[in-house]
C-alpha cells in the first residue's frame, strides 16, 4: 500500500509534503533499532502490504527505485505503506535507465553495473525486503555499503 498524500506547500523556502502520520515508524526502525520480530502472521500480511504498493506502482509504469526497510512506513495497527519516492521514475517506452539509484545494500546488480534495468530492480529490492523481514538482519551486516554492492555483483 502507499500511504496518503494530504497536502503540499509550494511557496519558497518552505517546500514540504504533508502525508498521513505513521505512528509506527518504519519497518528498518522496528527491526534494527527496537530489535523487534514480526511472527510469521505479521511478517506475511507485512509482505502482502508491500506488494500491493509495489503492484500499484508498477501497474502505473512507476518505479520505485529505492524499495527497502527504511522506505516502509507502519502505522498503528502494523499495517504497512511504501513511501519515499524522491528517486522513483515514470518509465517511458524511450527511455533506458541506466543511472545508479538506491541504496547498496538493497539494490539489484544491473542498477549498481549501470546497465539498462527496469521495474525488475525493484522485485530484486523486495527480495531483499523479504529476506530482512525473515532473518531480522541488516543485509550483507558486516561489509561496509561499498563492499555489499561488490559483492552483489
Amino acid at each position: 500500500m502507499l500511504y496518503n498524500f494530504i497536502g503540499a506547500c509550494t511557496k519558497p523556502p518552505s517546500l514540504c509534503i504533508i502525508t498521513e502520520y505513521m505512528p509506527g515508524g518504519s519497518v528498518y526502525d522496528f527491526l534494527h533499532k527496537q530489535k523487534g520480530v514480526f511472527k510469521l502472521s505479521s511478517l506475511i500480511r507485512v509482505a502482502i502490504d508491500v506488494s500491493k504498493g509495489m503492484d500499484y506502482l508498477h501497474k502505473n509504469n512507476i518505479i520505485h527505485r529505492d524499495l527497502k526497510a527504511a522506505n516502509l512506513l507502519m502505522d498503528e495497527n502494523e499495517v504497512v505503506k511504501v513511501a519515499d519516492f524522491g528517486v522513483a521514475r515514470v518509465k517511458t517506452q524511450s527511455g533506458v535507465m541506466t543511472a545508479e539509484t538506491g541504496t547498496y545494500r538493497w539494490m539489484a546488480p544491473e542498477v549498481i553495473e549501470h546497465k539498462p534495468y527496469d521495474h525488475k530492480a525493484d522485485v530484486f529490492s523486495f527480495a531483499i525486503v523479504l529476506w530482512e523481514l525473515l532473518t531480522g538482519k541488516l543485509p550483507y551486516e558486516y561489509l561496509t555499503p561499498l563492499q555489499a554492492a561488490v559483492g552483489v555483483v
